[in-house]
């Protein structure tokens, strides 16, 4: 009988080191892809040529529009990672998300691109995150 009791805890022991490096390993893999974002964003952001091939559907945008669009990008981005990996709280996000919509540049990102981000939202916690930003743009404007 003990045996059996050993090999049950040993089972168990072993699934859960299994579903914590699972875990682990999806967020390395969202901290490594947003990694690549911020680095993709920063080129694009100095780079005006790039910035024209990327132009959003819809016409030119005025001078330095594009550039504070992709910066706000950046930033809310940044969060959004922040908040997938656990280094913020709903409580903490929504702090975060308060300063950053007091911004107008935050504002008019979220305003045209917002709808995109909760299209391409694929769980809970990017609704979740979509949530407090949209209802912080929302209570400033």
């Amino acid at each position: 009988m003990k045996t059996s009791h050993s090999v049950l805890v040993a089972s168990a022991v072993g699934v859960a080191g299994l579903l914590l490096f699972e875990r682990q390993s999806r967020r390395q893999n969202a901290l490594q892809a947003a990694q690549m974002h911020q680095a993709w964003i920063a080129e694009l952001a100095g780079n005006p040529e790039l910035q024209a091939v990327w132009t959003p559907p819809g016409g030119e945008l005025p001078d330095g529009e594009h550039a504070n669009h992709l910066h706000a990008n950046r930033l809310i981005s940044f969060l959004a990672v922040k908040f997938r990996v656990g280094l913020l709280d709903k409580g903490s996000l929504r702090t975060q998300a308060t300063w950053l919509m007091d911004r107008d540049v935050a504002r008019a990102y979220w305003k045209r691109f917002g709808g995109f981000r909760e299209e391409e939202a694929r769980d809970r916690t990017d609704r979740a995150f979509n949530a407090i930003l949209a209802a912080e743009c929302a209570a400033v404007a």
